[in-house]
């Protein structure tokens, strides 16, 4: 489960009412313009957590126009209302203002190419430039074309040139000096993914512009300017179709009108409609990169046209959600990255919906759209933009900016405590020992939280907090500064990271170890501590396991390089260790990015590396430990075709392993891997891992769908995070059929609902309170039984004391002849 943290800008309030947010595409730089009708407009920069950059801001008497930030540079173009257009660099704040005389009026056009390579300037006169800026983003020289069109200027688009040139004469001519030929090179090096250029994804040099009396122009890189085609009202927006080489032209009272365009420059029309809704200023619109229209125009609902299959629907907002009767979606922004759809409402929410892809047994696709949990903030929305590279969200409201960034809920389980996160600063606690329950509230946003016997230690970002354990209540014992990319508690030492190192600290923060990787084994990213043990994964994909039980951490292996066991190894995604440190198990990503659909697991004695192949449904040497092949073949397609995406090991029992998977061609497609526990059709597997049998498949069993995901597994019991479907005064809640209170104390209970309940496993449903003795003999009689060593496990039933004993081995019994049937 996902929440969103927002952080409110750090802008002075002389600056009066916010107009305008842009973000950069790539960097973490909000520009946010305003305007106070005492002392003028401004413009200025904010980083992800709304710290404002001091030499990034400008001011003039007038309101601020328009804000673009060049493509890759971060360089921001600012147009004011009397004209004036300047270009403003993070960080240093210099500013190169654009020769005067230029635009008299206010400007109403700011449009970078596709590279950054041009930059078209418009005004309410109708005078359109074009300027040329250099590989720095800077200006060129003066412009290179200038039109007059008497009208106000509205829209601007370039649109891609044809894969039609040919490269050898492109190369030749940027040899010999050719600039445009030179600059279609260096354009496309700039450009966001960089590498070779390729003849069908170059710069555009054709520019469509739309006037406020409803024409439509192209404009070439000579500066020929020739009139296209005439809409019936103001164009509000402009979208090129560039499979269909389709120009759609939108005009603000929703009519639609698409257009054929010939390479002679015609234009031909092929459709118009009437969209429903309100249009006019109230009307926000978004083109998706897939060629949807999206709009928002202050009603009840969401409209959406789909102009590559010609369809249309609408999505609304859901009540049982926490939304209100007669709430209003102001205003929409698309997160292509995401596959998430944003909109802003009057009530101060912001609503999501997760865009699905729906594919059926013949490989057609269908698009739905699952509406999230609103994240909760206050006043009215007026604007929203998702944007750089960490898919950040500005909303503005009418007093401030905020800047929501997505986390996933923090969650851990260790000793049987567990700490599951409500909120971006609240936490639910459950001590399963002693059957009560708490929550914990902080000053700031938690980023990561680590629960032991007797502490919890909490992680902004930035700093650590540590809190003791006293009754039914915490205190804060420690707290210093750390800036790490993980973090894990082993009783009372704190492991933290830094380039090429684990910091060993003390719970005042001192270091007082350093367990130090060469820099071809990388800098650690992943720590997992399971009873003793400590597992380390590294950026260069290198695994290593310590030893915690003695003063100091002691390596128990060499750091191990996966890339050279792995084929197809993009990076490390989970690295975890069993309870005796014997064994790793690990899950990757491949090279295009994908989730892989093996679990690998290495043997540290052994130096050894094996796998369960999901997609397969088989182990590495693709046998099965049954005897029945009929039996055999069913487990196999039962696991097959599905990947893992998180694993854990038993917290005491180093043969026991879990991982849940999901079905690879799973009707649920999403991108975004924070949503992965979301997906339907999540099964959860266990395994027995030794060296002598090697991986033996103990159970499956689907995960209960009013469950978030598994959390952690403490025999006799898989511990599960309850599905958070609402929130109250800002604190989610769970799923009301998932909420086990009877094992809590009834005074623990009240001050919220604890998130998280065990299922015991299958072979311990009945003895869920067994002792040790018990415990032990019952996972003997579990191994014996999977490998099929039938005299052993009648041994292990033999050992078993319980409370009703006889009942126990009468049902274990019963267990061993449905087994031999």
């Amino acid at each position: 489960m996902a929440v969103y943290f927002d952080h409110r800008i750090d802008a002075p309030d002389s600056n009066g009412e916010t107009t305008l947010i842009t973000w950069h595409s790539a960097q973490p730089l909000l520009a946010v313009g305003s305007f106070n009708p005492a002392s003028g407009g401004c413009v200025d920069i904010y980083l992800q957590q709304g710290e404002r950059v001091e030499l990034c801001h400008v001011e003039r008497v007038c309101a601020p126009a328009l804000l673009r930030w060049h493509p890759t540079k971060s360089v921001l173009a600012v147009g004011w209302e009397t004209g004036e257009t300047l270009l403003l660099t993070h960080p240093h704040g210099e500013n190169t203002l654009l020769p005067n005389n230029t635009h008299t009026a206010c400007i109403t056009l700011l449009q970078w190419s596709c590279s950054g390579a041009r930059l078209v300037t418009g005004d309410q006169a109708g005078v359109l430039v074009v300027w040329k800026l250099d590989a720095r983003g800077r200006l060129n020289g003066t412009h290179i074309m200038k039109q007059t069109y008497n009208k106000p200027l509205t829209n601007c688009i370039f649109r891609p040139t044809p894969p039609t040139e040919d490269v050898a004469m492109l190369a030749k001519a940027a040899v010999s000096g050719d600039e445009d030929a030179l600059d279609k090179f260096n354009w496309k090096k700039s450009g966001k993914r960089g590498g070779v250029w390729s003849p069908g994804s170059q710069e555009g040099l054709v520019i469509y512009i739309s006037t406020s009396d409803g024409c439509v122009y192209s404009v070439d890189e000579h500066g020929r300017s020739v009139h296209l085609l005439t809409v019936e009202g103001r164009v509000q927006k402009l979208c090129y179709l560039e499979r269909r080489a389709v120009l759609a032209v939108v005009t603000d009272s929703l009519l639609l009108s698409q257009f054929s365009l010939d390479p002679e420059g015609g234009a031909q029309e092929l459709s118009k409609v009437k969209l429903s809704g309100r249009g006019g200023q109230s009307l926000d619109l978004v083109w998706t990169e897939n060629r949807l229209l999206i709009t928002a125009s202050g009603d009840q609902t969401i409209r959406l046209w789909d102009l590559e299959r010609d369809d249309n629907y609408v999505l609304s907002l859901d009540e049982n959600l926490g939304f209100e009767k007669g709430e209003l979606l102001n205003c929409v922004s698309f997160c292509a990255a995401k596959a998430v759809l944003a909109a802003g409402t009057s009530r101060g929410r912001v609503a999501m919906w997760q865009m699905v892809t729906l594919t059926n047994q013949k490989g057609d696709t269908k698009t739905h759209w699952r509406l999230q949990t609103p994240t909760e903030l206050e006043g009215n929305i007026t604007q929203l933009q998702w944007g750089s590279s960490l898919q950040l969200l500005a909303v503005c409201n009418s007093s401030t900016v905020l800047i929501l960034s997505e986390h996933v809920m923090s969650s851990h389980y260790s000793q049987q405590g567990a700490a599951v996160q409500l909120s971006p600063t609240q936490l639910s606690l459950t001590c399963f020992t002693s059957n009560t329950h708490f929550t914990l509230r902080t000053d700031t946003h938690i980023r990561a939280v680590q629960v032991t016997k007797d502490t919890v230690t909490v992680w902004d970002g930035r700093c650590v907090t540590v809190y003791e354990k006293s009754g039914q209540s915490l205190r804060s014992i420690a707290s210093f500064q750390c800036d790490s990319a993980a973090l894990v508690v082993h009783e009372e030492n704190i492991y933290t990271v830094e380039p090429n190192r684990v910091q060993v600290r003390t719970q005042q923060g001192t270091v007082k170890q350093l367990l130090v990787f060469t820099e071809a084994e990388g800098n650690p990213v992943m720590l997992s501590v399971c009873g003793s043990y400590l597992a380390v994964g590294t950026d260069t994909a290198h695994v290593r396991v310590f030893d915690l039980s003695r003063r100091e951490a002691k390596p128990l292996c060499n750091a191990k390089n996966m890339a050279e066991l792995i084929p197809d190894l993009g990076a490390l995604k989970s690295v975890k260790c069993n309870a005796h440190g014997s064994q790793l198990s690990i899950l990757v990503t491949q090279v295009n990015g994908r989730p892989a659909h093996r679990v690998y697991f290495y043997d540290v004695e052994m130096d050894t590396l094996s796998h369960f192949d999901f997609f397969t449904g088989r182990p590495l040497s693709g046998l099965s430990q049954s005897d029945d092949s009929h039996s055999a073949q069913h487990e196999e397609a039962e696991l097959a075709g599905r990947y893992p995406f998180s694993q854990f090991w038993d917290e005491s029992e180093p043969r026991l392993f879990v991982c849940e998977t999901v079905l690879v061609n799973s009707e649920y497609h999403i991108t975004n891997h924070s949503h992965a526990t979301d997906k339907v059709g999540v099964s959860v597997v266990t395994f027995f891992m030794t060296q002598e049998y090697g991986l033996l498949l103990h159970d499956s069993q689907p995960r209960p769908a009013a469950l978030q995901g598994l959390l952690a597994l403490d025999t006799p019991y898989y511990y599960y995070t309850c599905k958070l479907l609402f929130r109250r005064g800002g604190v989610f809640l769970p799923h009301p059929g998932e909420l086990d209170t009877s094992s809590l104390t009834p005074a623990a209970v009240p001050s919220s609902c604890h998130m998280v309940v065990r299922r015991a496993l299958r072979d311990f449903v009945g003895l869920e309170e067994c002792e040790k003795q018990t415990r032990d003999a019952m996972l003997n009689f579990s191994f014996y039984l999977t490998i099929g060593d039938m005299d052993e496990a009648f041994r292990a039933i033999k050992l078993i004391k319980s409370r009703g004993g006889e009942t126990s081995r009468l049902s274990l019994g019963q267990r061993i002849i449905s087994t031999d049937q």
